[in-house]
Parts: structure tokens; sequence; C-alpha cells
């Protein structure tokens, strides 16, 4: 197995990284592409639903490697595997206690609630509000927090300080 180090420069991009533990389905995907390269179908055979959302996880982290499978029957159609691009983490980072709690909240937030804030985010970028300094001056939650929960949500995309729907693609 290659050793190959992600480079953390931003607290938040911790949130994917630490969103890949947080259930048993993603650890084991990742475990699993690790050491080796595996489709969408085997992975589901193996672990069931829950997969695509390791997948996106994974992707949202950069930490997925994904390439085409030639079928072996000549008739078959191509299939894209997938396997993990990162071993390590590099993690260079200053941050206030304050603002990792911030982070950690936004991680650990229940689903319920996460989804009424991801609702009216995408509220404000509705409305053309798409900065996350406008967003938080509209909702009244903090800058860091809507980064994190940004990053952490699969229906928004992070791109700098602004914030975007995410769009529906396939893994």
């Amino acid at each position: 197995m290659v050793r190959r180090a992600k480079l953390v420069n931003d607290a938040v991009e911790l949130v994917p990284v630490l969103q890949l533990f947080s259930t048993e389905t993603y650890r084991r995907v990742y475990e699993t592409l690790l050491s080796e390269w595996r489709t969408l179908e085997e992975l589901k055979q193996l672990y069931g639903e829950g997969v695509e959302e390791a997948l996106r996880i994974l992707k949202n982290a950069g930490m997925l490697e994904i390439k085409w499978r030639m079928p072996s029957d000549p008739a078959g159609k191509p299939e894209k595997e997938y396997h993990v691009s990162y071993t390590h983490l590099s993690i260079n980072v200053y941050i206030s206690l304050k603002e990792l709690n911030t982070i950690l909240n936004a991680i650990f937030m229940a689903e319920d609630e996460e989804s009424e804030i991801v609702d009216r985010i995408l509220e404000q970028i509705g409305r053309g509000r798409i900065s996350v300094q406008h967003i938080s001056r509209e909702t009244g939650l903090d800058n860091l927090f809507i980064r994190a929960l940004a990053k952490k949500s699969l229906k928004l995309n992070l791109k700098g300080q602004l914030v975007e729907p995410a769009k529906n693609e396939e893994v």
C-alpha cells in the first residue's frame, strides 16, 4: 500500500475526514478502499445501503480515486471502480478551542437539526446570497459554522468563501 498524506491547512477540511468515521458503514468502505479497487455494486454487496453516501463523503474530502474497469465480456459495459487515495493526514492548522468546538458541533449535529439549517442556507442561496459572510449576516449563524456545515452536507458545496447548492452528480 502506497503511503500518501493529505495536506490539511484549514480546519474545515477536517470535517469530511472526521465524518468518514461517524458510522460503521463509512469506516468499512474506507478500510476496504484503502487496500483494493472496488465497484459500487461490489461495495453494495459487501455493506448494503449507505455506500453511495460514503463515496460522496470521500469525494467531498478529495480522497477518492476513480477509474474505469473494463468488463471481461466484450459485450459488457465498463464500470467505475473506486480507491482511497490517502492513507495519512498532515495537519497544519492554528485554531482556537472555541473555533474547534464550533466545527465539532457541525460534525456531530443531529440530522434533523442539520437538515433545518441547510434548508435555511439554501433559502439564502436562492435569494442570491452565496457568500458565507452574507449568509451569516442573514441567518445569524457563525461564519465558521456555515463553512463546516457546507463541507459536511451533501446538499452544499463550499468553494472558498462561497456556498453553492450541490449538483446531483453520479459518484
